[in-house]
Order: structure tokens, then C-alpha cells, then sequence
């Protein structure tokens, strides 16, 4: 069963997110001598992101940031100094302000004109490093997770997609947004050690319910995939997000 814990509000929220990253950056680099972190885009990671690069907190510098790696979840297509990209709004808010080996940013590559070819590339690079110590996820208001939305054709493995199956990367069309995305796949999300679900405001209160304790319909609501990975989920969220659950702020 997931675990599950509500704060106040959300600077509260990424200050707990950036002392939870922490430990579990810290510990997989004892465990195994370097620690895979996976990055989310979205306003609640950033300020997480902002929190664990400033010099003013402890967490920066007491992370080995010369034994990290970075992936992230998904990417729009746009090269990387966009200011829609997932890798430049890290960049930006973390990667710029830390130590960390410019070999181990292993960025997706939404700039090329064949999303399909940048989805390969990075599903090589995945597979060279798998399963992530920590994957951090956003959630959207409609429950989406990464890049994947209501409808995906990534949540249907078992109804005709089964050359999906063993794939850890995928270009996908969104419909509703006319675009294509890249992004990670239910087969790599779900067998990170740790996900931490970052959850931020009124608007991801019906997500968040219908995420933890609404009835199966991961179609319609796909952060429910995250069911399939019991306690290795951690879900971070404020007092508003969790209001449709009627839990108390920590």
C-alpha cells in the first residue's frame, strides 16, 4: 500500500519533498555507489528542484552530486533551452547550481524532427541503467502521470499492444494537445525502487482521490498504475490536493 502524507501548504510540501530526496539519494549512493534519479516537469517539482539547489538549505551539499545520475520522465518536442522543456526548467531551477558531471545528464532529446528515434535512443540509455533508485512523478489534473494521458494507448498492453510490453520509452500523440511527446512507460515507471508523487493544490483533489481511492479504471485515471507498486510509492501532497480525502495536514 502506498504511503501517504499530507502538509500544510506547499512550500511546506517541497521543503519535505527536498529532505525526502535527500536521504534517498544518499542512501542509494552507500547502497550502490552512484544513485539513478528520475525528474518530473510541473510547477511542484521546480520548486523542489529551487529548494535542494540553494546553498542557503543543507541539501545540496550533502548530496555526492559527483554519483548522480539524472533522467527525466518525459519530454516535450522542443530543444532544450525552450522554455516548455522538462530538461530546461531543471536545468534551470537545479542542474545549473549544482556539481554534477555533465556525462551523467542523460537528457531526452525532443529537439529531433523523429520523436520515434529520440524515444530509441533513450530507451537504450534507460535499459544501460535500470531500475531507478527514485522517480519522481507530477500529477495532472487528470490524473495524468509523465506523458501519459487518459486513453493511451501505453495503458493497454493487455488489449491487442503487446509489442509495447518490454519498451521503456515511447513517442506518443496526444490528442487533446495536438502534439507528440516522449515519455517513459508503465514497464519503466513502475519498477523504479522508490516513486515520490508530488501533489499541489484544489485542482489535483479529484486526481488525487480517484488516484488512491476511486474504483480500477486506470484509463480514464492513470496514475492508478501506481497501485501495481504497493509500498515502493510515496505520495507528497498539500492540504488542498488531499482534501477530497479528508486527511489532516502533518
Amino acid at each position: 500500500m502506498a504511503h501517504v502524507t499530507v502538509l500544510k501548504d506547499p512550500e511546506t510540501l517541497a521543503a519535505v519533498a527536498a529532505e525526502r530526496v535527500t536521504a534517498l539519494a544518499r542512501a542509494a549512493t552507500a547502497a550502490r555507489q552512484r544513485t539513478t534519479i528520475c525528474l518530473a516537469g510541473g510547477q511542484t517539482p521546480r520548486r523542489l528542484y529551487e529548494l535542494v539547489a540553494d546553498p542557503a538549505h543543507p541539501w545540496r551539499s550533502m548530496i555526492d552530486w559527483t554519483r548522480i545520475h539524472i533522467f527525466w520522465g518525459d519530454e516535450r518536442p522542443v530543444p532544450p533551452e525552450h522554455p516548455e522543456s522538462n530538461f530546461g526548467m531543471a536545468y534551470r531551477a537545479l542542474l545549473a547550481h549544482v556539481p554534477i558531471p555533465l556525462a551523467h545528464v542523460h537528457r531526452m532529446r525532443g529537439e529531433l524532427a523523429e520523436l520515434a528515434e529520440a524515444a530509441g535512443e533513450y530507451d537504450a540509455i534507460v535499459r544501460a541503467y535500470e531500475p531507478f533508485d527514485l522517480l519522481l512523478l507530477g500529477l495532472g489534473e487528470d490524473a495524468h502521470i509523465a506523458s501519459i494521458f487518459p486513453g493511451s494507448p501505453l495503458l493497454n498492453v493487455g488489449a491487442g499492444f503487446s509489442r509495447l510490453e518490454g519498451i521503456r520509452v515511447a513517442a506518443v500523440w496526444v490528442d487533446h494537445l495536438n502534439a507528440g511527446r516522449i515519455t517513459l512507460t508503465p514497464a519503466a515507471l513502475l519498477q523504479a525502487r522508490t516513486i515520490v508523487v508530488l501533489a499541489s493544490g484544489h485542482n489535483k483533489a479529484d486526481a488525487v482521490r480517484a488516484a488512491l481511492d476511486g474504483p480500477e479504471d486506470v484509463s480514464r485515471w492513470p496514475a492508478q498504475l501506481l497501485r501495481a507498486s504497493g509500498d515502493r510509492v510515496e505520495w507528497l501532497m498539500d492540504s488542498a490536493a488531499a482534501q477530497r480525502r479528508g486527511a489532516p495536514p502533518a
